[in-house]
């Protein structure tokens, strides 16, 4: 019974530790890879506004490898073609504008200001079929793409670590992501990493969406974007994942678990009950990957 006690507040001292991180207020979450910007492929014009925000969902939810979109004009003259069953993304235009009113009664002439905006429809990239045109996507991607550096050496104990789950990968692109529906991971090469754990700590926050297969652990998956569901499904990823850094002796990465969770807890009204009931999951998310890896305790393993 001792032994199961050690292991539940191990998992409890991080998951502490972790609270007062929040609490604390610290940094905001940065993407630990290096990424293309949200752009008009041909004019090189980055998104403003909310448009990074609109494009960000789209590209989620249709899981797109590319942050570049087109206008259909401008993908016409290219001849391009727009893949049949392809949704434009609808972006937002417009600002405040001014126009000269004369007075009918005087003559006067004023300044009038009113907000003038429309939406847009442009495409990604993917939508884009360009193998009848004689300029390929390819001229257009090479200009944006930020080639990783990361040269740092792998961990071999990390390695082992992913090796033994036999998940389906996709590697390449700017996302990070798992598909229920394929049951496939996708992730950015090791180089576009910003270091060694940051690749590691990403993948095993994946990891741990891919244990919530009905095949596995069996959770709800599949949740639309900014849920309080897809939230929560977060929030058991993310402390998974750092569960399992710890477990694997990758503890920088902490400070930046955190302010991900930050972002998430908002939406659940900083319900503390619900991290910890999250947290409680991230435990079997996590157990469940070292189990297979053969990295589980026999401590913690007398407590899942």
């Amino acid at each position: 019974m001792a032994k199961k006690a050690q292991a539940t507040d191990k998992f409890q001292l991080l998951t502490d530790k972790i609270l007062t991180l929040m609490e604390a207020g610290k940094t905001p979450w940065v993407k630990p890879w290096y990424s293309t910007p949200y752009a008009n492929a041909i004019t090189g014009h980055q998104y403003q506004g909310m448009n990074p925000l609109i494009a960000t969902i789209d590209v989620m939810l249709n899981d797109y490898q590319s942050t570049l979109f087109v206008g259909f004009s401008q993908a016409k003259a290219l001849n391009w073609k727009i893949i049949k069953g392809s949704k434009a993304t609808c972006l937002v235009w417009g600002g405040r504008a001014c126009k000269e009113v004369t007075d009918a009664a005087t003559g006067e002439v004023s300044q009038k200001f009113f907000n003038a905006f429309k939406w847009l429809s442009v495409f990604n990239l993917d939508c884009i079929d360009d193998s009848e045109a004689t300029t390929k996507k390819e001229h257009y991607l090479a200009k944006y793409r930020k080639g990783g550096n990361n040269a740092e050496p792998r961990l071999d104990v990390a390695e082992k670590f992913i090796k033994a789950q036999k998940a389906k990968v996709k590697f390449g692109g700017d996302m990070a992501c798992y598909s229920s529906n394929q049951d496939t991971i996708q992730m950015p090469t090791y180089e576009d990493f910003t270091s060694a754990e940051a690749y590691y700590a990403t993948f095993a926050h994946e990891l741990s969406h891919w244990t919530g297969h009905s095949t596995r652990l069996d959770r709800k998956l599949g949740n639309k974007f900014g849920s309080q569901a897809y939230a929560f499904e977060e929030l058991i990823a993310e402390l998974s994942a750092a569960f399992i850094c710890n477990e694997l002796a990758m503890t920088s990465q902490l400070e930046n678990h955190a302010s991900y969770l930050s972002n998430w807890i908002e939406i659940l009204k900083s319900d503390k009950k619900a991290f910890l009931q999250a947290a409680s999951q991230a435990q079997k998310a996590s157990k469940f990957l070292l189990s297979n890896a053969g990295m589980l305790a026999e401590d913690e393993a007398l407590a899942a």
